[in-house]
């Protein structure tokens, strides 16, 4: 993992820096950030097409309900309202939209009533993403998105630099032209690379293979695409219908109701699970579909999808940890997924994701690849107290006595017909959820490394996360009232990456702020009170801890021993 250096978007140091820079009169912020000898750019004339077809193709969903309630009408004046709007609003924004590549800084200016001008530095460039859906790519145009770190997070759509359409062909000047600053921060990349800078020069550390389409089943992608689908049909009711009457369809449900209560209800739930599944592999494969991970000096380059092609470059430099995400669903059949924790990533469907479902030996792979060392990733964990095992069975079970009051009230609506839940419905549950209960168990632990936090918690939605000691800015210690009682508390690590916060689950209480005092030396000095000059007491833990030797730092204080014993 690269040292963070001064210019990361994310770190304070940089905004020191760079507030001399934006120092600008008040009466023209933006006038003195344009280059009056840059010329002045409009997006692609292909956008008149693009933006309204892909407004439109949104709006399908509208326009299904609309002919549907008003069948039997001869007058389409709704529509036809509809679709005027959109291209004008289209054309509007073509005209009203121009950008500037200027020699300190990029200008971007929107709207025909609102009127915006974004403006960024150019040294404070982190990323530049672009990706372009099925319309884009008929048309040869592309979304080019430029990213400047963590403010990037918070920002609307609005508010962001995004150009929307910009020629394909442009696309990678563009890019290489905006991240050539980034060339300093590669001391091995030589001047006669510099014609190569961007996303087709570089390191392969992974590539799609089709046959990571087998954990796609093991995800929720397929019944959200399902149920989207059902929703769809469901509203034009003929076509729900014809599909319900499908001869395949009603000699599955007449098998599967032949063989009686409780297993028609299980069967009725493989058969959905399998129909999710070839959706999800049809969607994963298209969302996925030729993924890159790239690796240039202090870039990497993401690269995926088929029908919509996104490319992300990532400053290694906003890199603090990586997230392995472990679900047990995933798990069980070999496979996991990678995530970044980085200053300015997005959250949502527009996340940055490092490797997506992959077999567990290439996530292991690639995680060791972007840190630089294995440890992180294969160190075996420090157990937390029996109390904290005790907690994951009881907090496991509540699941349970839900469904087995379920179980139990269908008996009683039923009659005897509902004894055959009673008898294998709650045995099955319970067993159920104390695997998963026993699973948590397994999965929770942490271990400090120099300069590093690992923790890994959870079973359902278990995560193996690796932060930098670098990137923590603050820490919260939590505890409830049951946790008071069994004497664990839960940490977590404020950073302004990724998601926020990290946690470590159920660790011992005395050993909380210990933590916190081993990764930020000097975090618990506010504690040190003048009556009680040998202790840190911790106001909200009631923890008191006895300091060895007169600085008051048990770690600081072990270390300047050492070294004394050590000079001659």
């Amino acid at each position: 993992m690269s040292d963070p250096v001064p210019a990361s978007a994310g770190d304070p140091p940089a905004e020191v820096e760079e507030a001399p820079v934006e120092a600008l009169p008040v009466e023209t912020p933006s006038a003195a950030k344009i280059d009056p000898e840059a010329p002045w750019h409009r997006l692609s004339w292909r956008m008149l097409l693009v933006d309204p077809l892909g407004s439109l193709t949104r709006l399908i969903p509208l326009f299904l309900v609309s002919l549907w309630l008003g069948s039997n009408r001869s007058s389409y004046w709704f529509e036809l309202t509809i679709i005027s709007i959109v291209v004008l609003a289209g054309f509007l924004r073509w005209i009203s939209t121009s950008y500037q590549i200027g020699r300190t800084h990029i200008v971007l200016r929107t709207g025909f009533f609102n009127r915006k001008v974004i403006t960024v530095n150019r040294r404070r460039i982190r990323s530049v993403d672009t990706e372009s859906d099925l319309f884009h790519r008929v048309m040869r145009v592309s979304i080019v998105e430029v990213g400047t770190g963590q403010a990037d997070a918070g920002k609307s759509g609005a508010e962001r630099f995004r150009l929307n359409a910009i020629d394909t062909r442009e696309v990678e000047p563009l890019r290489d032209e905006l991240l050539a600053h980034l060339k300093a921060l590669d001391p091995s990349l030589r001047d006669a690379d510099e014609e190569q800078w961007g996303s087709r020069f570089g390191e392969d550390i992974a590539r799609w293979r089709i046959t990571w389409a087998r954990f796609a089943p093991f995800s929720f992608i397929g019944f959200g695409v399902l149920f989207s689908l059902w929703l769809l049909t469901w509203q034009m009711g003929d076509m729900h219908d014809r599909i319900m009457h499908l001869r395949l369809v009603t000699s599955t449900r007449s098998w599967l109701d032949s063989l009686g209560q409780p297993w028609t209800f299980a069967g009725e739930v493989v058969a959905v699970w399998l129909v999710a599944g070839v959706l999800a592999v049809i969607t994963y494969a298209i969302r996925y579909g030729k993924y890159a991970l790239t690796e240039r000096g202090n870039v990497l380059y993401v690269q995926n999808g088929i029908l919509r092609r996104k490319h992300q470059a990532l400053d290694k430099a906003r890199l603090r940890g990586v997230e392995i995400r472990l679900p047990v669903y995933l798990r069980l059949f070999g496979g996991g997924r990678l995530e970044p924790i980085m200053t300015g990533t997005k959250k949502g469907a527009t996340a940055s994701t490092l490797l997506p479902q992959a077999p567990l030996k290439d996530v292991r792979r690639v995680a060791v690849r972007i840190l630089g060392d294995e440890t992180p990733v294969t160190v075996r964990l420090r157990r937390h107290p029996w109390k904290a095992a005790r907690r994951r069975i009881t907090r496991g079970l509540l699941p349970f006595w839900i469904v087995a009051t379920l179980f139990v009230l269908i008996r009683i609506d039923s009659g005897p017909a509902g004894d055959v839940w009673v008898r294998w419905g709650i045995p099955a549950a319970l067993v159920f959820f104390l695997a998963l209960s026993v699973d948590r168990i397994r999965m929770l632990g942490h271990a400090l490394l120099p300069g590093l936090l690992v923790t890994r918690h959870g079973s359902w939605t278990a995560k193996r996360t690796v932060l930098e000691a670098d990137g923590i800015i603050g820490w919260t210690v939590r505890q409830s009232v049951f946790q008071r009682t069994a004497r664990v508390a839960s940490v977590t690590a404020a950073t302004p990456a990724g998601a926020r916060g990290y946690s470590v689950m159920d660790m011992a209480a005395d050993e909380a702020w210990a933590l916190a005092e081993a990764l930020t030396p000097g975090i618990t000095d506010v504690w040190h009170t003048e009556a009680a000059p040998d202790r840190h007491v911790s106001p909200a833990m009631g923890v008191r801890r006895e300091s060895r030797g007169e600085g008051g730092h048990p770690q600081r204080d072990e270390a300047a021993k050492d070294e004394q014993a050590e000079a001659p």
